[in-house]
C-alpha cells in the first residue's frame, strides 16, 4: 500500500496532511476561535490578517497593504479596540477610495519561501495556539518587509 502524499499549498507553499488544505485549516481555526473566544479567540485579530496576507486570493493591493499595516499594529501591542477606534474613518468603505477586493491583485516575490504557515499552528490547546498564532503572524510581517516600499514589483 503506497503511503498517501501530502499537499502543498500553491499560495503560501505550507505542506499539509494529505486531503487538507489552508483554507479548511483556516476554517478549524476560526470555528476554535469562535467556541472558545478568551482562549482560542484572543489572537483572531492575528490569525485573519496572517492568512490574508499569505492567501491574498481576491484581495486588492490596497487591501493586502492594509491588512498588513493592521498585522504590524496589532504585533506592536495596540488592542484591537484601539486600532479600530483609531482607523474608522479612515477605513470606512464609503470614506476609502480603494476597494478591499478586486481591481489589481497580490502576488509575493517569486521565489519566497515563508518561515511560518498556518500548518504550523498547533490547535490542540488554547495556551499553544495563541503562542503558535503569534509566531506565525511574526513571521508574515518579518516575511514581507519592504514590500510596501517595492509594491510595484510585485
Amino acid at each position: 500500500m503506497a503511503a498517501a502524499e501530502t499537499n502543498i499549498c500553491p499560495a503560501c507553499g505550507a505542506t499539509l496532511a494529505p486531503g487538507e488544505s489552508c483554507e479548511e485549516r483556516y476554517h478549524r481555526c476560526l470555528a476554535k476561535e469562535y467556541e472558545d473566544w478568551t482562549g482560542y479567540g484572543a489572537v483572531h485579530n492575528l490569525s485573519v490578517p496572517a492568512y490574508m496576507l499569505q492567501h491574498p486570493g481576491r484581495y486588492s493591493r490596497e487591501g493586502w497593504l492594509e491588512a498588513r499595516r493592521l498585522l504590524a499594529a496589532f504585533l506592536a501591542g495596540k488592542p484591537p479596540a484601539e486600532v479600530r477606534q483609531q482607523n474608522r474613518a479612515r477605513l470606512d468603505s464609503g470614506n476609502r477610495p480603494w476597494r478591499m477586493t478586486g481591481g489589481e491583485g497580490v502576488s509575493p516575490p517569486a521565489g519566497l519561501v515563508w518561515s511560518r504557515t498556518i500548518a504550523d499552528v498547533r490547535l490542540e490547546d488554547p495556551a499553544t495556539y495563541r503562542a503558535d498564532v503569534v509566531e506565525w503572524a511574526r513571521a508574515v510581517l518579518a516575511d514581507t518587509e519592504g514590500w510596501e516600499s517595492r509594491r510595484r514589483e510585485w
